[in-house]
């Protein structure tokens, strides 16, 4: 009798159970249980850059739409991942499917450190690794400073430059990464940088930017107190930093 029981429990166990769970999932997909009726699309970005990333965004919902209304089964993760990653704004995203009919989207945005204005006039995003991206209509443009001359456009390693001398720059402070518009580059001078307030060119170099920068930003506070109206200051020196002033030759 007790064997019997046995193989009566291990019958419903392994057999009766499995197979009406199954008839009960193949029941509700045909009816529609799990197709998908919400799609939601998380992107993260490690600064504020909504203007820019809003249309891409918007693109990216867009295309997504189509899985709408497919059951959340059917759905083949691995391809649409990478077809999502081949976008050129992406830098990694992820895909999973949550029960019973929501798909969601997990989306790390490239950070546009740069933007390249080119020879005809248009904004090109420029990331980490000095790479360009698809110019951008003037209502997208991220708030970052403008790289501006043909070298640039030429050679993404002096892009990558670029981005890495910015990054020695403090976010805040007098003179912060906030506070640069532009930024050019020549042979003689290296890099140097057109400031927002009165367009103050500073010169910088290549190298120890950080020193640099702290140099720069104790004149600029210099300036500011004693109502002096600069036109270049060049902090491209072992170890001082010139300043010259606009009835100066």
């Amino acid at each position: 009798m007790a064997r019997f029981r046995l193989i009566l429990t291990l019958i419903l166990g392994f057999v009766i159970l499995p197979a009406t769970l199954a008839g009960t999932l193949y029941f509700l997909e045909q009816n529609g249980f799990f197709n998908i009726d919400n799609i939601e699309v998380i992107v993260d970005n490690s600064v504020d850059q909504s203007n820019y990333l809003q249309p891409l965004v918007k693109n990216l919902d867009t295309e997504l739409e189509s899985l709408r209304g497919i059951s959340l089964w059917r759905v083949q993760l691995s391809p649409l991942n990478s077809r999502l990653a081949q976008l050129s704004w992406v830098e990694d995203v992820s895909i999973s499917r949550q029960w019973p009919a929501k798909l969601r989207v997990n989306v790390r945005a490239k950070e546009v450190n740069l933007l390249l204005m080119t020879r005809n006039g248009r904004f090109v995003p420029i990331v980490k690794t000095g790479e360009s991206l698809p110019a951008v209509d003037l209502k997208q443009l991220p708030d970052v400073a403008v790289l501006r001359g043909e070298n640039f456009e030429a050679h993404s390693d002096l892009r990558k430059k670029a981005v890495q001398l910015l990054n020695e720059i403090p976010n805040a402070g007098t003179f912060s990464k906030k506070t640069i518009s532009e930024i050019h580059f020549d042979e003689r001078d290296g890099f140097w940088m057109t400031l927002v307030k009165d367009g103050i060119r500073v010169k910088m170099g290549q190298d120890q930017i950080s020193t640099k920068a702290a140099r720069v930003s104790q004149v600029l506070d210099y300036i500011e107190s004693r109502k002096l109206d600069a036109r270049v200051i060049d902090a491209n020196l072992s170890k001082k930093v010139l300043v010259r002033l606009r009835k100066e030759p």
